[in-house]
Parts: structure tokens; sequence; C-alpha cells
């Protein structure tokens, strides 16, 4: 029986078959052995060193006792495959940090496992999400699982590699492994690979993964230079042609909005209240023309104990949220990152939102401090309503699981109000909606709170029996845009889709409402 052997595949992309082009630094590759004019192993000539911790451990050097070397091979080989030359790139050791960027197919691997497997046949994932802190996690089960096992949002999440194994007599039941690489272990050598890696392409050209994982095509990241530069080239067109609804600026991270007193640019002596694009772009010196004047620009975010602390910083560029379309194709960019969206998912999420339903009652416009006295304002402009922000009721006995019901309590009206701080501001108010939606619906939790309001002369402001489908969650967005309807970032409409439909399952009705400011 053939040895078996661990093979990690690459593609490279169309058109590009030159050394000069495919390695990094092309000058170090050595030819390993020539099998073809198309097939080719290279390798760079490794050194034996001692390793680092014989010195930083040990205090001692092992006299040629202890040495290792990091070997790295690379097989090139050119295939003609149904009317076409692809050139496959298989690597051995470390040598997968010898190539250039943006020279092999993206999803390469993904596509090839998951055109592969059974949707209920995964046993590993890792995935990062989008939008706010672009969390990167992996997860394994101990048996073979649905994509819903893995807590993996198809909206929210972009799956970075997957784990699995299939029935094809080509992969001999191996555990598959692909992202932009394809993984497995299989009884092939350099005198019969060619069958595997023809088999392997035709995989990846199929579109049977579109039945089962059609959404991982609907958010992707944009990686390649080329296409960033011309991204970030017609922002800064954008920019300059004044494009402020659909190029403004948020906080990049979530914040205590309370601990900042207001807002600076670097080399400006003013402040603001909040961060504008158009602001940042008259504090420069010179016309705004190319990107690093965005990175070069600091936002600082003063403390509100003492204005000559900063609390936050961040780069401009960083703190910037463009929608925007490109050659007939959905961009954002969201934390410093662009992304690139199907444009029916654009369309879809764009819908979703907009049936939202509005929030009819009327409430006091933004004219304050922080959050909590526009809450206190909040509290007095709405008849017989409750300022539960407060109010931090415990759950499983944790210190740090206290979980605040809502921040106004007015007739059957559930208020959250939050400040539009981007992304990730807005997904902590979604989060928190959704689960204190949830809690109150725990007798424990409301008895907790019915105490806390008593001893506050609230009587009565939690009847019992509680149904879900009485009450109303408002979700309240402080937003220097005056649209009726809030004007958020796109990844935001992607998690508040996700929030209201999560609600909604919970019983109750849900409304969004736009809370304009109005400049002090």
């Amino acid at each position: 029986m053939a040895n078996k052997n661990k093979l990690s595949i690459y593609l490279i992309k169309r058109g590009i078959t030159s050394v000069n082009d495919i390695f990094d630094s092309p000058d170090k590759i050595r030819i390993f052995q020539r099998y073809s004019e198309t097939s080719t192993a290279y390798f760079v000539p490794s050194l034996t060193h001692e390793p680092g911790w014989l010195q930083s451990f040990f205090r001692r050097g092992s006299d040629g006792m202890l040495l290792q070397a990091n070997s790295r091979v690379v097989l090139i080989k050119t295939l003609e495959i149904d009317g076409e030359l692809r050139t496959f790139a298989l690597t051995f050791g470390y040598a997968r940090f010898l190539f250039r960027e943006d020279i092999l197919e993206e999803q390469f691997g993904l596509r090839i496992v998951l055109n592969s497997i059974k949707q209920n046949e995964l046993r590993r994932i890792s995935k990062a999400s989008v939008g706010s802190n672009q969390k990167q996690s992996d997860e394994q089960l101990p048996k073979s699982s649905d994509i819903s096992e893995f807590g993996f949002d198809v909206n929210r999440d972009l799956m970075k590699t997957v784990s699995g194994k299939s029935d094809d007599e080509m992969f001999e039941k191996s555990m598959l492994t692909g992202g932009d690489i394809f993984s497995l272990t299989v009884s092939r050598d350099i005198n019969n690979i060619d069958e595997l890696l023809i088999f392997c392409y035709r995989r990846y050209m199929e579109e049977t993964y579109r039945e089962r994982f059609a959404w991982i095509d609907n958010i992707k990241y944009v990686r390649e230079k080329a296409a960033i530069e011309r991204l970030n080239t017609k922002l800064i067109q954008m920019i300059n042609e004044e494009a402020f609804d659909r190029v403004w600026m948020a906080v990049p991270e979530v914040v205590k909005w309370e601990d900042i007193r207001d807002f600076k640019i670097s080399g400006v002596e003013d402040t603001y209240n909040d961060i504008y694009i158009e602001k940042v772009v008259s504090s420069m010196r010179n016309d705004l023309t190319c990107l690093d004047q965005l990175q070069s620009k600091r936002i600082y975010a003063r403390a509100s104990r003492d204005e000559n602390e900063n609390v936050y910083e961040w780069s401009a560029y960083k703190c910037i949220i463009a929608e925007i379309e490109l050659e007939g194709q959905a961009y954002s960019l969201n934390n410093g990152k662009w992304y690139k969206i199907n444009n029916d998912f654009v369309d879809r999420i764009n819908q979703q939102y907009s049936n939202i339903s509005l929030c009819q009652a009327e409430f006091v416009d933004y004219t304050h401090e922080d959050e909590d006295s526009y809450n206190a304002a909040l509290k007095e402009a709405l008849d017989n309503s409750y300022l539960l922000h407060t109010y931090k009721i415990a759950i499983g006995g944790g210190q740090g699981n206290n979980i605040e019901p809502c921040d106004v309590m007015w007739r059957n009206k559930l208020i959250h109000v939050k400040r539009n701080g981007g992304s990730s501001q807005l997904s902590h108010l979604f989060n928190q909606a959704l689960v204190a939606g949830q809690m109150w619906l725990d007798q424990s939790f409301r008895e907790q709170l019915r105490l806390k309001m008593q001893e506050d002369g609230y009587r009565g402001a939690v009847p019992e029996p509680y149904h879900a489908s009485d009450y109303e969650i408002v979700i309240a967005i402080i937003n220097r845009f005056t649209e009726v309807r809030p004007k958020i970032p796109f990844f935001s409409k992607v998690a508040m889709c996700f929030t209201a439909t999560n609600i909604r399952n919970l019983g109750y009705s849900l409304t969004i409402k736009n809370i304009p400011v109005v400049n002090r």
C-alpha cells in the first residue's frame, strides 16, 4: 500500500506562470528538481541554527548538539484542464510563506470542500465577524454536524476555513480542510498527483455549494492590493464630491459615551460633539488627494473628567464608513476594512430594514451632554414613564451578568436608546435589546425588577401575567442624520434585521426611532 502524504494545494490565478511573479523573493529560489517543462519543484536553502529558546530559557548554546532547519519546498505544476491551462502550487514545510501577495485564487479550498461534503458533515470551521470588532474564532465539534451547531450567523460571519469528510473515492475518506488552501491526506506522490489536481480543479469550478452554502458569496474581504487601491481612489473622489450620504464617520469601537467630553481633530483647536468627515477634510492643509492624509490624521476623544486627557484615539481612515458602487459591484468600508458585498444581498437587507416599523411616538430631540441626561429628559416628556437604565438585574448568580431592563419604560414600550457610534456601538445596542427582551420573559428577573422599582416608589409597572405580545421594544438611535428612518451602516442593517427577527420570534413587536441631534 502506498504511503499517505499530507498535501497543501493552492491554485495560482490565471495568467501567472513565471517564477518571478509567483514568489516574493525569486532570487532566493533554487530548483530542487525539474520533472517537465510544466512541473518543477523549488526550494529555499535552509541554514541550520540553534533554537532561540536555548539562549532565552536555558541560557546556553548546544555546542552543535541541537540544530534545526526550516525546510521549504514548492512544487509548481501547470496542467491543461478542459481546454485551459491552470497552475497549481503544492507546499511542503514552511513554503506557504514564499508566495507573493495576490497571486492565489481565494476560497479555492473552501469551495472544493463545500462542493464535496454534505451540510451535516461539518467538523470544524474558522470564522470572522464583519463590521464591528472583526472577531475571529475557531470552533470544532466532536462529531460531524450541521452549520447551525457552530453558532454561525450566515448574514454576519465570514467563513474562512471549513473541515469535513467527503464520500469521494478520490479523497480517500480523508478529512478535508479548505480556505484559500486545500488540505488533505491521500496516497499520492509526484508520480500520480496530476489526476488528483484535475479532480480538485473541476470540483472547485462546480457550483453545487450554492444549493446549501450560497451565503458564502454574500460578503467577502477585499484583499487584492490593486482592488483596494481602486476603492480608496473612489473613496477620495466621493469625499471631494461631498457625497456625505454615502461616506460619513463614526467611532469604530464600543465606547463609554459618558467618559467622552467631545472630539478633537489633529491640527485643529476646535472641538466637536461628534466626528464629521467634512471637518476632517477642512482641517487638512492641502487638498485631499491620497489615502495617507486620512491615515495620518488623528481623531481624539477627550475625557469628560479632564479635557487634557484623551480616552480614545483613532486614525481618521478607521472611522470612515463608506458604501459605494464600483463597476456595478457593491462595496463597504468599515473599521478600515473593505468588503465586497453581493448586490442581491444588499437589496435584500435594505428591503428588510425598510420594512421594520417606525415608532410613531414623539420623542424629544437630543440637545444633551450624554445619554443619561437624555434618558432623564425623555422620561419627563413621556407621561407615566419609568427611568430604568440605572437598574441592573443579576441573573445566574454572577456579578458580571447584570442586565439592564431598558432605558425608559413607557406604557407598553420598552425603549432602548444609544448614540449612532458605528457598527460596533449599534451591535451592542441591538444585542442589549434582544437579551433584555429575553430576560423580561423570566419571572425571577421580573420579580427582582419589581422589588427595585417598588423601592423607588414605582408600583404596578410590571404587571402579571407578562405576555411579550403585549409589549413593543423600541430601538431608538441618537443620530446626526435627520431622516425619519435611522441612517446606519450596512453591517448595522444586517445586525438590525437579525435582531428584529429574533425579537419578533420572542413574541414582541419591534419598532425603530431616529432621534436627531440638535447642535448645541
